[in-house]
């Protein structure tokens, strides 16, 4: 049987430059492909590393050895976003391009592409900057395409070649500038999610304080009923004891009294503050039955003068991850409109109808439900959607932004707000937010019946207590809370007081007030850690800013406390600090211990002792040193007594103690 030649021609030099367009028409499809999907989230979060993987990818396509995104700044310069390179060659550095290039500069402010393929042969005379730039830097060939978006150049895609000359041919370039269009328009949406995402935090918080500010009234009466109740009970209290009858079961219930009383004093004004606060949103996980009940207290003497029933059906352990602060700014515009609506319905006289119905439940599908029902006029039929579009209000006095506002923040939390008509009348508003499955650890605080044996126990003897605070009431109380609790204290009035009469004795920690005039709480902690001899501190601060915990925090403090503080928690605090403190004087004693017994050796059993740290046998160290091994065992049993040791487990823990091993560690190796 005959076999079948076959005959192959060889490709046409055409044809293998076509294969090779359409390679790279192919593989320009699929670059352009993944950065369409790359940026089809432009959240501001990440997007310049985005933008940075996605020059890496053009370098590596292209095979040049550099590539730059930049942006002009109002038109008066170039500021580099991101830079990428291959081939050992440097990135471009971020921020303002300071080279002066008045041509360059000038093509790109009028639009128009700078595609040269031999630098600098092939620059304008009138390009003398950009001439000695590329000798300088060794720049070969260069292409930058400036970027129109909104009808002005505002970004510039670049691309240099180092090692050798290259062309640009006017298809790569026009795809290349598709690219850059891309990136440009991404980053211009990403700039304007940010901006509108500002923006909505600065809309929610001048409601907050609008909210709060027509609530004056009532957050006074809020804090008035306490600080009354602490009055009269501490006047009672001092009139007992000017009987000299007093029995002891009568004064511990006046003490009792102030104290519940102070903590409902603080717990209105810290709800208040939280709804005035304007920090970045701190998502966590709360109990949102408990957040509502905090906005009920608030609005409590309301209430009362305008005659409202409220009746409410919690369940328990409704977890969702959530800004408090936030939500609580939700649950209070809804309950204010649900007030106005029963209002507007009844007449002054007539309070028997206003009823409100707050209900926190979970709902089917992982959801948990709040609802706000309230007996009002109720919504029109064709109004339940519309109620929630910006400026929308029934109100002759409303802006008509509260319910837009609400559902601005329920969406931001992956929830949804709704309104419905009542079948008895009235309307009611449900918000569903997703559940958080998982519970926090709530740690157990400690009871008051174990607190004087945990204190005491911490005490010392030769270690005292300072307590820094401006306000004599705060000063006085906290050195009598923690005499009581068994420690010896100082207390000062200034930071400058500390520093000019410190105590004589040994310093476990200090109570610290982070806001005092002339020198602050802040400040004295980066003196004293300055020179050396901060001891463990505690502030206490009745503002409670975020950004100053975290920085006291990060310099070493031990702890950070919104005033007023409970005993148990600050006790606790201090017993933690002394604890440190002591831990930390006991590790001094062991080095200073571990260096005199060093000292002790002579250099030849010094020199023993680090070959037996090592792990050397006996003949193996006589070997080394030639001497018989005899004199080692000698020389090593003055070793194990003279460090007070057993075991050579016990001299290496002995020598690291001193400091020895991480010595030795240093000289080998340099």
């Amino acid at each position: 049987m005959s076999r079948k030649t076959v005959t192959t021609w060889p490709e046409s030099q055409d044809e293998r430059s076509n294969a090779e367009a359409l390679r790279h028409r192919l593989g320009f499809e699929r670059l352009l492909s993944d950065l369409s999907e790359r940026f089809a989230d432009v959240s501001s979060d990440g997007f310049l590393n985005k933008i940075e993987r996605s020059l890496d990818q053009m370098v590596t396509f292209l095979g040049c050895d550099r590539c730059t995104f930049a942006e002009f700044v109002a038109g008066d310069y170039l500021d580099v976003l991101c830079s990428a390179s291959g081939g050992g060659f440097e990135p471009m550095s971020r921020g303002r391009f300071h080279h002066q290039l008045p041509w360059f500069l000038g093509e790109l402010r009028a639009g128009r592409i700078v595609s040269i393929a031999r630098l600098p042969q092939d620059l304008p005379p009138e390009a003398v900057a950009e001439a000695a730039h590329c000798q300088r830097v060794g720049l070969r060939s260069h292409l930058s395409i400036p970027l129109r978006i909104g009808g002005r150049v505002r970004s510039v895609l670049s691309f240099a070649a180092f090692k050798s000359t290259r062309s640009w041919p006017s298809d790569m370039v026009a795809r290349l500038k598709i690219v850059g269009e891309l990136l440009g328009s991404a980053m211009v949406l990403a700039r304007t999610e940010e901006e509108a995402r500002q923006l909505r935090r600065r809309v929610w918080h001048a409601d907050r304080v609008a909210r709060v500010g027509a609530l004056t009234a009532a957050i006074a009466h809020q804090l008035n009923q306490p600080l009354t109740a602490i009055l009269s009970n501490a006047q009672a209290g001092l009139k007992y004891l000017e009987r000299n009858d007093a029995s002891l079961d009568r004064v511990q219930g006046v003490l009792e009294a102030v104290v519940r009383e102070d903590k409902r004093a603080a717990e209105t004004i810290r709800a208040m503050r939280d709804l005035l606060r304007r920090d970045e949103t701190r998502r966590e996980c709360i109990d949102l039955a408990a957040a509502l009940r905090e906005v009920l207290r608030l609005l409590e003497s309301e209430f009362v003068e305008q005659g409202i029933c409220i009746e409410t059906r919690f369940d328990e352990g409704c977890w969702v991850l959530a800004d408090k602060t936030q939500i609580e700014q939700v649950a209070l515009n809804l309950v204010l409109n649900a007030v106005s609506a029963v209002q507007a319905a009844t007449q002054p006289g007539d309070q028997a109808r206003r009823l409100l119905r707050l209900d926190v439940s979970r709902r089917d599908g992982g959801a948990i439900g709040l609802a706000v029902r309230d007996n009002g006029k109720g919504i029109a039929p064709g109004e339940l959607e519309t109620i929630f579009e910006p400026f929308w209000t029934s109100r002759q006095e409303g802006l008509g932004l509260g319910l837009a506002i609400c559902r601005s923040i329920v969406e931001s939390h992956s929830g949804r707000i709704w309104a419905e008509s009542n079948p008895e009348g009235g309307a009611s508003f449900c918000v569903e937010l997703p559940e958080r499955i998982e519970r926090p650890h709530i740690a157990e605080a400690p009871s008051a019946a174990r607190r004087p044996e945990v204190a005491s126990a911490c005490a010392t003897a030769d270690a005292i207590v300072c307590v820094i605070d401006d306000d004599p009431a705060v000063r006085e109380s906290f050195r009598r809370l923690l005499e009581e609790a068994g420690w010896a204290v100082a207390a000062y009035l200034s930071a400058d007081e500390f520093i000019a009469r410190p105590p004589l004795t040994d310093v476990a920690c200090i109570v610290l007030d982070m806001s005092m005039p002339v020198l602050s709480g802040s400040a004295l902690q980066l003196r004293l850690l300055e020179e050396g001899c901060a001891p463990p501190i505690i502030f206490v601060t009745g503002h409670g800013e975020v950004s100053a915990g975290v920085g006291a925090m990060k310099r070493g403090a031990c702890d950070y406390l919104e005033k007023p503080v409970d005993a148990d928690v600050l006790i606790g605090a201090v017993r933690r600090a002394v604890e440190r403190h002591a831990d930390d004087r006991r590790q001094e004693l062991a080095l200073v211990a571990a260096k005199a017994r060093v000292v002790s050796l002579s250099p030849r059993e010094r020199e023993i002792m680090q070959h037996v740290i090592r792990g050397r046998l006996n003949k193996q160290i006589a070997a080394d040193l030639l001497i018989a091994e005899q004199t080692v065992k000698q020389h090593r049993g003055r070793v194990m007594e003279k460090m007070g040791v057993r075991s050579v487990a016990e001299l290496v823990q002995a020598c690291e103690a001193a400091g020895l091993l991480s010595n030795q560690h240093a000289n080998n190796r340099s």
